[in-house]
């Protein structure tokens, strides 16, 4: 199939900058939400990379997400504490509040955090790393808000939740961290997105129609058409429910709006020495990577082993765009007067715009 690339990811990044500034937030924000589409691109996690740009633009523009961002603490219980991001940018309250559970867990060893307000933070493993980058680990979940409830309780029709994701990392002593990144639903909202925008159909098994009979037709596929199918039937309904009360509920204002997230981080330090937790853990996955492979596969892969694989290869050989999605892309810079030698211009300049 044809595409756009190969697009080094550097200059990617640049360019998402522009659009997201001209769009009108802050330089600052929009590197860092910029960097973290096209890593997310890059590691094929593309239902939280290019697609995401577009609805960004429009929230930045509507006043939606609100730029700069504030994070506040407005309860502090020591181990606990309880944030406010003020309708800013999902990915930089993510950011700073796994920053704060860090620098509290040293103190206390764990810091769970509830961040109220919460706007959308896509790929939740890029905080997890940020954790074991710093020899904790991380951990995050998101509920959603009526506005991004596409998931019905299991044996329903009505949906209620949103994809309500999970992530969680574990710092290693040499290569990258275990890193164990899902959602609550068999496919993401972003990939239901992407198979709209090239005309694809989904997997068997990921969404039902309005009637709740399957589907693999992704117009069907989100309300008020249809909905998203959990992980796993009913266990995935389960899981769903328990970070819907972790996140939601804990943070007193069910349904959130927009969203609600909880942030943790754990000082390995405060349960057992440091080495005797990396021993251990090189153990686990020296067992898991020397056992046998099913005829279908050449090697067992630790949980993010494969997303880091995929960065390096689109690090070395750069990233190939659907072309529909690449439109789209050029189109926003057209609209927001942004120029960029990707788009055959030059670098021009760009200002903060409404």
């Amino acid at each position: 199939m044809a595409d756009a690339g190969p697009i080094a990811i550097d200059a990617l990044t640049d360019l998402i900058t522009r659009i997201l500034v001209a769009a009108g937030a802050i330089p600052e924000e929009a590197n860092l939400v910029a960097a973290h589409v096209v890593d997310a691109e890059a590691r094929e996690s593309r239902s939280q990379g290019l697609v995401r740009v577009s609805p960004y633009v429009n929230w930045v523009r509507s006043g939606e997400i609100i730029s700069p961002t504030r994070v506040t603490i407005e309860r502090d219980s020591g181990a606990v504490l309880v944030m406010d991001s003020h309708h800013g940018w999902g990915h930089v309250a993510s950011f700073r509040a796994m920053e704060m559970c860090m620098a509290r867990a040293r103190e206390t060893g764990v810091c769970l955090s509830i961040v109220r307000n919460m706007n959308h933070k896509g790929r939740l493993g890029a905080y997890v790393e940020y954790a074991a980058a710093g020899g904790m680990i991380g951990l995050i979940a998101g509920s959603g808000n009526p506005e991004s409830s596409w998931v019905a309780p299991w044996g329903g029709i009505q949906p209620l939740f949103g994809t309500n994701p999970l992530a969680i990392g574990f710092p290693r002593r040499s290569g990258p961290p275990v890193v164990v990144d899902l959602s609550t639903t068999q496919g993401a909202r972003g990939h239901v997105l992407l198979a709209q925008k090239l005309g694809r159909e989904l997997a068997s098994g990921w969404a039902f129609d309005a009637q709740g009979r399957p589907t693999t037709d992704p117009q069907q596929a989100l309300p008020p058409a249809g909905t998203l199918a959990p992980l796993g039937g009913h266990k995935g309904y389960a899981l769903a429910v328990a970070i819907e009360i972790l996140c939601g509920v804990l943070a007193g204002l069910w349904p959130p709006t927009p969203a609600a997230s909880l942030v943790g981080a754990i000082a390995v330090e405060a349960i057992l020495p440091r080495d005797m937790y990396e021993e251990s853990l090189e153990r686990l996955i020296a067992a898991i990577k020397a056992g046998p492979t099913r005829p279908d596969f050449d090697e067992i892969l630790l949980p993010g082993e494969g997303s880091n694989h995929r960065l390096r290869r689109s690090a070395a050989g750069g990233l190939h765009v659907s072309l529909e999605l690449w439109e789209e892309i050029k189109q926003l810079a057209s609209t927001l007067k942004v120029l960029h030698p990707l788009l055959g211009g030059d670098r021009g300049t760009v200002t903060r715009g409404g």
